[in-house]
């Protein structure tokens, strides 16, 4: 049996399609504009051969690092990785993600992250193994104080994200937001809406995008599913303002304490996905980072609190 590790090349394109849906059930026309739009020979897609045949392999995605909103180097996301059912638990992955290591930070790459897919706990103590680090985390909201008065006077506006100009102030409160809290830098404008526009594309029932408003003033745009008399807000972005931006943490805690007061008017149960204000307690870790520089590993290592994570990372 020979076994290669090595960069993949175009004509390794219908094995790896045929990887990813095997290990991840996508359709075969999102896979292969994947591959078209990401691969690159040679360079970004790590496989793991058996006597010439893939048998593993996984994808990395170039990014910026930021820290105060200053660009601190490259940092690369690793991204479906998957070995072929009959080879699991041979230890292909294991050499594919040493190898993957070795050779980024070779290209000066300061860091890779990853996403462990649905949370696994597995996932997340296999990749703890090669370094990698929890560095983001949500904690889940069910209940808030009792909601203000005003909250008889607000209501959830459902939109279409790609009408153009309820699309243009969406982006455009994303970035002021996300710029406010030196979290991270502007986005890339068709990333973005390709990412917001497949939210609307589930098949899921009751997905939906809105604007939370009263008859006066938007507060925020607001990503949610609604099963069973629960709402599920999966994420929030918050319009600029005076006063969010001198005091952003009072706002934003308001406004989700509305929001939920509103939802609680309806009758309806929720669950708000939150950032903790540290890594104690039970919170949900969603991304996980290995340092491959020096610089990086101190921040991390001296991280007090999770960092947000939106595909451009800010440390």
């Amino acid at each position: 049996m020979n076994i290669k590790i090595s960069l993949a090349d175009f004509s390794h394109k219908k094995e790896l399609a045929d990887l990813w849906i095997e290990a991840f059930g996508d359709d075969e026309q999102f896979v292969n504009s994947f591959i078209d739009s990401y691969m690159i020979a040679e360079y970004n897609v790590p496989v793991a051969t058996v006597d010439g045949k893939v048998v593993s392999a996984l994808y990395m995605i170039d990014f910026e690092l930021y820290s105060n909103l200053e660009c601190i180097g490259t940092c690369s996301y690793l991204f479906a990785a998957a070995t072929k059912k009959e080879y699991r638990n041979k230890g292909f992955m294991s050499k594919l993600i040493e190898y993957t290591a070795e050779l980024y930070k070779n290209r000066d790459i300061k860091a890779i992250f990853l996403f462990p897919q649905n949370q696994n706990d597995n996932l997340f103590r296999y990749y703890s193994k090669f370094g990698f680090k929890d560095i983001y985390k949500t904690k889940k909201i069910y209940s808030i104080p009792d909601a203000p008065s005003a909250v008889n006077d607000l209501e959830l506006q459902t939109e279409d994200i790609t009408n153009v100009e309820v699309f243009d102030e969406l982006y455009d409160a994303y970035v002021h937001f996300n710029a406010k809290q030196s979290l991270s830098p502007m986005k890339d404008r068709l990333f973005y809406f390709k990412c917001a526009k497949s939210y609307l594309d589930s098949t899921e029932e009751n997905t939906c995008f809105a604007i939370f408003q009263n008859n006066v003033e938007k507060f925020c745009y607001v990503f949610y599913k609604k099963s069973k008399n629960v709402y599920y807000i999966d994420d929030i972005i918050f319009i600029e303002s005076d006063k969010m931006t001198k005091n952003l943490k009072n706002e934003r805690d308001k406004t989700l304490a509305l929001l939920a007061g509103y939802i609680k008017n309806q009758g309806c149960g929720y669950e708000i996905n939150a950032l903790p204000t540290d890594f104690s307690g039970e919170n949900d870790s969603l991304a996980m980072i290995l340092p491959l520089d020096k610089k990086i590993k101190d921040i991390i290592d001296n991280l007090k609190v999770p960092v947000y994570l939106n595909m451009f990372m800010n440390l």
